[in-house]
């Protein structure tokens, strides 16, 4: 108990003793960085899912991703059937990567991207 009140004093003067704080600005000037996705090539193309399916299996999809129709119960990446993303997304996230995802944009065809993209959002969401 003789400690904690010998202590006590030392403490509070580390957290708020009377020293002066070094000043902080209060604007910032110029902009911040912003950014940039690169728009995927497969973005335009329509893609054919039974192709997708091919694709998903070939790349390994399934060892990180949950994915009922093709057979799939990786845990490393989203659970595809739970979190049902949309096209956009995955033609994205496919070409760019995101995270702990390797991006396939340099493996991948665009076709490939479209056909795979597909084939999840067909799965996913019917």
């Amino acid at each position: 108990m003789l400690a904690l009140a010998l202590a006590l004093p030392f403490g509070l003067a580390a957290c708020g003793g009377e020293e002066d704080a070094a000043p902080v600005a209060e604007t910032v000037e110029g902009t911040l960085p912003v950014e940039t996705v690169e728009e995927s090539p497969a973005a335009g193309i329509e893609g054919d899912a039974a192709a997708g399916e091919s694709v998903f299996a070939a790349n390994g999809c399934g060892g990180c991703h949950t994915l009922e129709a093709a057979g799939a119960s990786g845990n490393i990446g989203p659970n595809l059937d739970e979190s049902q993303p949309d096209l956009e997304l995955v033609v994205e996230r496919v070409t760019n990567g995101a995270g702990a995802m390797p991006a396939y944009g340099d493996q991948l065809e665009p076709k490939q991207i479209a056909d795979v993209a597909a084939y999840v959002v067909e799965s996913t969401q019917g």
